[in-house]
């Protein structure tokens, strides 16, 4: 059986709200930027990993990149089929017919809001 959950937030790192640009003077630098970035994105799937949740539905996001290359790779690993760029407008079809609530934040990913389904094909 597949546990669905539908997330309304970003697999990604955050973004600034301003224009920055970040000057980084040695690999060192670089290297803590990377290990940060995959930390914070590990710990999101580990959430989701927790709850069971084997199929995940990202809504788009128009702000940034909902998932990266990164989160997807992990994703991947971790066995957790997913699907991207879920518009806005489909998030209540979707959600009535797999029996699920849209998760927005990390904070209420739980078991009760994921739905399931006796099969889910690519």
């Amino acid at each position: 059986n597949a546990k669905i959950a539908l997330i309304q937030f970003c697999l990604s790192p955050p973004k600034t709200d301003m224009e920055n640009s970040v000057m980084l003077s040695d690999y060192n630098q670089m290297d803590r930027v990377f290990k940060e970035e995959r930390e914070y994105i590990l710990n999101i799937i580990k959430v989701i990993k927790k709850v069971g949740c084997n199929v995940l539905l990202i809504q788009k996001s128009i702000l940034r990149d909902a998932v990266n290359d990164l989160a997807l790779h992990f994703l991947g690993k971790l066995k957790i089929m997913t699907i991207k760029d879920i518009e806005r407008d489909e998030v209540e079809f979707i959600s009535k017919t797999l029996n699920l609530r849209p998760i927005a934040s990390l904070d209420h990913f739980n078991e009760s809001r994921c739905g399931q389904a006796a099969l889910v094909e690519e």
